[in-house]
């Protein structure tokens, strides 16, 4: 009787990550970014409002999303100097995540700065040097 419930709870992931391959390549490079643009916007508001709530939703959000981005790998360049990259945007998004159900403004603040300027310095690497 224990196989039937873990049969459901596998068939359920195999749907959800079924479900997460589907938009990620459904959306183009340009529309998948955008979105991540909107989370982040709205971790920055979550902070002005002082509303935790926000700023933990948002940063879940940052953090499916990056880790959906990891199909794209093989289209890559330099792949080895751009995963640690994304390791770090997950972990800054881990580290707002608890700041915020700490209700720690400084602390979700902090990791919100190391995000935005981990965002900047890996597209600056994709169009820099990185896309040699």
């Amino acid at each position: 009787m224990t196989i039937r419930p873990v049969f459901v709870a596998v068939a359920a992931l195999g749907i959800v990550v079924t479900s997460v391959a589907q938009v990620v390549t459904q959306r183009s490079r340009g529309e998948f970014m955008r979105q991540k643009l909107e989370f982040a916007k709205n971790v920055l508001e979550g902070l002005t409002v002082e509303n935790f709530d926000l700023v933990e939703k948002n940063a879940r959000s940052l953090k499916r999303l990056s880790m959906a981005a990891e199909w794209e790998v093989p289209e890559i360049p330099h792949v080895e100097e751009y995963l640690p990259r994304t390791a770090e945007f997950q972990r800054l998004c881990d580290q707002i995540v608890a700041a915020a159900r700490a209700r720690n403004l400084d602390g979700a603040t902090l990791g919100y700065v190391g995000l935005t300027t981990s965002c900047v310095n890996c597209h600056k690497y994709v169009r820099g040097a990185g896309a040699r």
